[in-house]
């Protein structure tokens, strides 16, 4: 006689609960994903453009250590910049929609395209014009789907394992 005859059941239940866990969470991080990218395509369709210049340019270091004892860098652009909107003047330094970091080329890269003292164009919310973008896309949407996918695959393998 089992002591506890509810045992397995309270496991299988827990197991669903977990592959459920595992795929609403990757629904949820690949909605966030094309939400970002959609906003990026009403901004660029829907927001106004004035002349701005670049205040200044540089990639951040971030170093993440592991509990391991390995140490991870990635790199992410910065650019401060100062546009006006019906007179007022205003400071960004959103490049796109959402934050990312890259390797050391491509960080280099993104700001090379800005260099301090450089006119650019400034794309604004006329909603609010604090919030702003130089250019019109999302940045780290690829990350979002990426975590999503492995997160149903997970939920796909644990159910196999446990079926």
């Amino acid at each position: 006689m089992k002591l506890f005859p509810r045992e397995g059941l309270v496991m299988e239940n827990l197991n669903w609960i977990i592959v459920i866990a595992l795929f609403l969470g990757g629904v949820f991080f690949i909605v966030l994903a094309v939400l970002r990218s959609r906003k990026a395509k009403m901004a660029a369709e829907n927001w106004p453009t004035v002349a701005g210049g670049v205040l200044s340019s540089e990639v951040i270091i971030h170093r993440s250590h592991s509990s391991r004892g390995y140490t991870t860098v990635n790199y992410m652009p910065k650019v401060s910049y100062e546009y006006q909107v019906n007179g007022q003047k205003f400071m960004g330094d959103a490049i796109g929609f959402g934050t990312a970091t890259f390797g050391k080329k491509k960080a280099d890269e993104i700001a090379a395209k800005y260099p301090q003292g450089a006119p650019v164009t400034v794309h604004y919310d006329p909603a609010n014009p604090s919030k702003a973008v130089l250019e019109t896309r999302s940045v780290g949407g690829g990350n979002f789907i990426a975590l999503g996918i492995i997160l149903i695959a997970t939920g796909f393998m644990y159910l196999y394992v446990v079926s």
